[in-house]
């Protein structure tokens, strides 16, 4: 039977786990991350991990959670209190992204296939109150001051999409031929972030010219 601890040590012990969980997913990614070795390096039992977290799944779950946690508000601060026209806090929050990425590439190496085996092994509680908690933010971060309603069906679904694509990109840094992946990078915030600006605004003048 798992050792009963303290609200203390559980917070203690919880810090540890999700500690271990990032530095062995930045390590070797998700596909070789082994309940056993967690719970060995956070200086527990096998049974006591399950205390924490039920499942595997709901575990790295848990640690990207605390990856976004960590660095996601940094991110939105900059695109809504950020300094310069909304055009310019999108391409620094893209351009910070990607820094993230590469500062913890486990979590680029998250593919789609692996979030839906993921999905697939969680309570659909868990995954709405995770999907509620992503929509949040980014109504925060790209709704700017004008509010997500003026963002346009299409570009709400590509929105969504832009995680992976950015993960796929920072996977594969080193394909890249030498000197180019920043210079990419900055390209490709660039112009993610006029083409975002530039839908706001388009719909931003059509509601006001509706309203007038």
């Amino acid at each position: 039977m798992p050792k009963a601890f303290s609200p203390q040590e559980r917070e203690r012990i919880e810090a540890r786990l999700i500690g271990v969980g990032k530095r062995l997913i930045n390590k070797a990614g998700i596909r070789f991350l082994v309940v056993d070795d967690v719970a060995r390096e956070a200086g527990i039992s096998k049974g006591s991990f399950y205390s924490f977290h039920p499942s595997r799944e709901e575990f790295i779950l848990a640690v990207f959670e605390s990856w976004e946690k960590e660095h996601r508000g940094a991110l939105i601060r900059e695109v809504v209190e950020g300094q310069g026209s909304f055009r310019e806090r999108l391409e620094r929050f893209f351009i910070g992204a990607f820094r993230i990425l590469e500062k913890e590439p486990g979590l680029a190496t998250l593919g789609v296939k692996d979030i839906q085996m993921i999905m697939e092994r969680l309570p659909p509680e868990r995954i709405e109150a995770h999907k509620a908690a992503d929509d949040r933010a980014l109504a925060e971060a790209f709704g700017g001051g004008a509010g997500m309603e003026l963002f346009p069906p299409t570009l709400l679904t590509a929105l969504q999409g832009l995680a992976p694509a950015l993960f796929a990109i920072a996977l594969h840094r080193e394909d890249f031929p030498p000197e180019s992946y920043q210079a990419t990078v900055k390209l490709l915030s660039e112009a993610l972030a006029a083409r975002i600006a530039a839908e706001v605004e388009e719909a931003s003048a059509t509601r006001k010219g509706a309203i007038v």
